[in-house]
Order: structure tokens, then C-alpha cells, then sequence
């Protein structure tokens, strides 16, 4: 972790989980669509929209449909490290000592199937992600129907065509959308496994189990500061010149001039620490990382009268 600490000060992590101190780690974001996207609610043909002027409406991504993606992928790097009970499922957790897990005290938890009302509060805020140009210039509807198992639309039982043709708008490729995370009250390894979340997770919205990759997550740079700016992702929108093109290079520059006139010195490229990450995982330097991370989850919950110490 020296590495990290070279770039982040000793003073924006704890050593103890249950530490409530002052400062903030916001970490800048610019989400592109390389691969159509759904996102969709409470209508199955229609993509979730904000109306931020009369004659613009926004995609929006609620933080969930985001913060749930990368909480599944920390679940499965937990796996990979053993540092997770095995019958740990993603928003199922039987017994309180089952917390005792980085992705759990990170993104938060509660025990989901017995009578031990414990919860376990997030140490990431996310933001809602909104996309800079309109939704009718950044979306595009397509039929599709469903085959029967002669690969045809023929109803082989009713001899006649069958009806189940039906439609889904698409977030097209070349979308951009800005976000941040607010990261408060953490150990640089819970702040490497977070990194690790967004950087290797690049498959978002419904359908995720049928279609590809369908986002890149580019770490644009990292803000830290006794307290949080207000940036986010609808005002690099809303604040958005019209008449500007909507390209990577151009957003990219609009969300660093935001953190740097909030962080000043304070703001480090994104590129350093997505290096470190890949650097990290490629050199296996890891499994030791990840086995303090649990060590502490571990006191915490026992700092914290949720569970007792060993005999």
C-alpha cells in the first residue's frame, strides 16, 4: 500500500474501521457505452429519463443499478481471495459473523435471513449518472420477437403465426455519462478493492446476462479533501455549453476542471491509480492485502458489539 499512500495522504484513511473521522475520497468517473444498454424501471420499452430543461431529457442511471454491478463483482473477488463465507450470497446473509467481509463493511450489508436486525452502513456514496446529450439523440428502439423452437415465428400446436413481437430502446455506443463516489472512513485496502470493483466490471443494466460488455469505466482522477466538493453528475451536465461537441476528450476535461478548482493540489490523474491496480493483480500482490482487509473487518464488528471475540 505505500504506493497508494504516496498519492493519497495517510490522513484520508483510518487504521481502525470504527474511526468516524472528517475527510473525503471523490473519485471521478466518465462511464462509456461501447455496447448497446438498457436501462429501464418501471417500463419495460422505455429508458429512464430526467427532464432537465423543457426541450432536453436526460438518461439517468439511478446509483443502485451501478453500486449493485460492482457489489456483485467485489463479492466475486472476495471468493477469489477467501476472505468471505462460502455461504455468503449476494444480499443473502444468514448470521451476523458472515459481515465480518470487506465487500460487506464497504458497500454495506444486513443479515437478511434471521432474527439479527444488524445493518452495516456504506462507506461509498454514489452518485446518479446522467448523460450529456438529449435521449432521443443518444437511443434507438428495435423489435424483436420471440422464436419458437423451430427458430420461426410458426406456432406448430395452433398452426398460425404467433404474436409475441416487442420492442426495447437501447443507450447506444458513444454515450458518455459522468459520475463520482464518495469514499469516507476507509483503509487503503478497502479503497483497492473498490478501484478493482469499478475497473474490472464493465457489464450494466438489464439483460446483463444475455448481452456483452457494454461499458468502460475510465478512472479520470481522484480528489481528496477534508470535505466534499460539489461536484456531480448532473452539473457537469446542466452546466454543459451548448452547441459543444459531445466527445471522450471534451467531457473528460469538463469533470478535471470541476475537481481541480474544488481540490486544487489535491487531485491526482486517474491513469496512476488504475496503473496501480492492474500492477497489483498482474504481480499477485494481493492475497496479503486482502487478508488484513478481512483482519480488520473482523475487529470492527467486534469493536462494535455486533459479534464477540474467539476463545
Amino acid at each position: 500500500m505505500e504506493k497508494l499512500l504516496k498519492l493519497i495522504p495517510k490522513e484520508f484513511f483510518v487504521e481502525n474501521l470504527k474511526s468516524n473521522t472528517l475527510g473525503v475520497i471523490k473519485i471521478a468517473l466518465l462511464r462509456e457505452v461501447i455496447n448497446p444498454m438498457i436501462i429501464r424501471s418501471n417500463f419495460p420499452d422505455e429508458t429512464i429519463t430526467f427532464k432537465a430543461t423543457e426541450t432536453k431529457d436526460l438518461v439517468e442511471i439511478p446509483a443502485r443499478k451501478l453500486k449493485s454491478k460492482e457489489k456483485l463483482m467485489g463479492l466475486k473477488i472476495c471468493r477469489e481471495f477467501n476472505v468471505i463465507d462460502k455461504d455468503l450470497r449476494y444480499n443473502v446473509i444468514k448470521h451476523k459473523e458472515h459481515l465480518a467481509n470487506p465487500n460487506s463493511i464497504l458497500f454495506g450489508d444486513s443479515v437478511t435471513e434471521s432474527n439479527e436486525a444488524i445493518g452495516i452502513t456504506s462507506r461509498v456514496i454514489y452518485d446518479w449518472a446522467y448523460s450529456i446529450r438529449d435521449v432521443n439523440d443518444i437511443t434507438d428502439t428495435f423489435q424483436h420477437n420471440a422464436l419458437s423452437e423451430g427458430g420461426t415465428m410458426w406456432n406448430e400446436e395452433e398452426g398460425k403465426l404467433r404474436q409475441s413481437l416487442f420492442q426495447v430502446q437501447y443507450v447506444m455506443p458513444k454515450t458518455y455519462f459522468p459520475h463520482f463516489l464518495t469514499v469516507q472512513n476507509v483503509t487503503p485496502e478497502m479503497l483497492v478493492h473498490l478501484l478493482s470493483t469499478v475497473i474490472f466490471e464493465n457489464r450494466y443494466g438489464a439483460q446483463s446476462t444475455t448481452l456483452g460488455n457494454n461499458m468502460i469505466n475510465h478512472v479520470l482522477g481522484i480528489g481528496f479533501a477534508k470535505f466534499e466538493a460539489p461536484v456531480n453528475s448532473f452539473t457537469i451536465s446542466n452546466n454543459w455549453k451548448e452547441g459543444e461537441e459531445v466527445n471522450f476528450e471534451n467531457v473528460k476535461n469538463a469533470i478535471d476542471v470541476a475537481m481541480k478548482s474544488f481540490y486544487k493540489d489535491n487531485y491526482k490523474q486517474g491513469a496512476e491509480f488504475e496503473k496501480l491496480i492492474k500492477e497489483l493483480w498482474d504481480n499477485n500482490e494481493l492475497n496479503a492485502h486482502y487478508k488484513k482487509a478481512q483482519k480488520d473487518c473482523v475487529q470492527f464488528l467486534i469493536d462494535t458489539n455486533v459479534t464477540k471475540p474467539k476463545k
